[in-house]
């Protein structure tokens, strides 16, 4: 066996390089040649191999790690850490984002596969060198699109007129959109509101509610098909590291479209809430700030000229600012605007910094027992993303 060092890995594409003291030349490893089921290499970590030579020169084979690692599933997470459940023998590991690998901002959420390595310390099992192993959404997951940018317009058009692209007005792209897809998706599957159907010919189908209506108030659904109703001949199926999904996306259209006519019912719309009530902030609760969290939590969220105040000043800053809050919602019930997260509803309120007019970020609240608490801000782009899982939000101040 020869002994070498990786250079780097590809951990999207499931292939990378190695170096070894032994030979001059790099060599290449596919995923597939990796004895162990975690399949992403770290950089520099020491492997074991054979070598086999190609056309396209070395590569390497029954390679073979020289430290333990574990597939995961992350099955807590909140607030910078959480739990990795051990697929293989459901132990909890512990879980703290600067143990993920990566620079800067992750993504991570409950459900996301991961590979890690097991250690102990003090709080018990925990794991370290972190590697998102499939970031895809459940809806990247479950179909495959073409040309997701121009289906995306396609809804935008077909849909009651929603400013959707406020993020990338010049890119036509339509981030609000696919964020409200893929969310509403995933509760849709999470509550079994995705319907499939076959056909008399065996072909299979699928199709769940946008929550979505046209100009007449007609419901738009998204439709697809199985892979496989088409010819393998036809469709050039490749799972490669990440399962490809097994359905493909045919169209959003009206509840007429003729693929309807295999379902026996029309799928029904997300449900985000129980009680009505909680869309409404009860101006009879208290309210509960944590200014050191939110101050902290929210630290780049707020105006520079912010920032650059003393941590009493910024305290006084906020405090004035629910106060002006407080008037406002008791004024107008429609001031608090509704999200969902994390399976639960919360209360947007504006805070006005700078100007009584605008609002610089959003107030998160939350009921807990008898009050509501709030323990930090969003800026105005997450807000809105959050609220229009719910509906379009009344944009007199959440205007990104």
């Amino acid at each position: 066996m020869t002994k070498g060092k990786v250079l780097f890995f590809n951990s999207y594409k499931g292939f990378g390089k190695i170096s070894s003291d032994e030979i001059d030349d790099e060599i290449f490893i596919h995923f597939t040649q990796i004895i162990d089921e975690a399949k992403i290499l770290l950089e520099d970590e020491l492997v074991e191999f054979e070598i086999q030579e190609t056309d396209k020169g070395k590569s390497a084979i029954n390679l073979q790690r020289t430290i333990d690692r574990l597939i995961g599933i992350i099955d807590e997470f909140d607030k910078g850490y959480g739990y990795i459940k051990d697929v293989s023998s459901d132990e909890k590991y512990f879980i703290h984002h600067t143990d993920v690998t990566g620079e800067g901002f992750k993504r991570i959420e409950v459900g996301f596969e991961v590979e890690f390595t097991p250690t102990v310390s003090d709080k018990g099992l925990q794991a370290k060198d972190i590697v998102l192993r499939d970031t895809r959404s459940a809806f990247e997951k479950f179909a495959s699109f073409k040309d997701r940018d121009n289906e995306l317009k396609k809804l935008s058009d077909l849909a009651q007129e929603e400013n959707w692209d406020y993020i990338n007005n010049k890119t036509g792209k339509y981030p609000v959109l696919e964020s409200y897809l893929t969310y509403t998706f995933k509760r849709l599957q999470k509550e079994g509101k995705v319907e499939f159907a076959t056909d008399a010919e065996e072909k299979k189908f699928a199709c769940f509610n946008t929550g979505l209506a046209t100009k007449k108030q007609e419901e738009i659904f998204a439709y697809f098909e199985h892979r496989d109703n088409y010819s393998t001949r036809n469709l050039r199926i490749n799972d490669g590291y990440l399962k490809q999904p097994v359905w493909t996306f045919k169209i959003f259209e009206r509840e007429s479209y003729r693929m309807m006519n295999f379902f026996k019912e029309y799928p029904k719309i997300a449900n985000y809430f129980q009680f009505p009530s909680d869309l409404i902030y009860d101006t009879s609760r208290r309210l509960i700030p944590d200014y050191e969290h939110i101050i902290e939590d929210g630290e780049k969220r707020f105006p520079d000229s912010f920032r650059e105040l003393t941590k009493a000043q910024q305290v006084e800053k906020i405090r004035s600012a629910i106060d002006t809050t407080m008037t406002r919602v008791k004024r107008n019930y429609k001031t608090a605007i509704p999200q969902f997260y994390n399976g639960n509803i919360q209360l947007l309120l504006p805070l006005c910094i700078n100007d009584v007019e605008y609002a610089d970020v959003a107030f998160v609240v939350a009921k807990e027992g008898e009050v509501y608490r709030a323990n930090t801000v969003l800026p105005l782009d997450w807000a809105y993303n959050n609220a229009r899982l719910l509906a379009r939000p009344d944009r007199e101040w959440l205007n990104p």
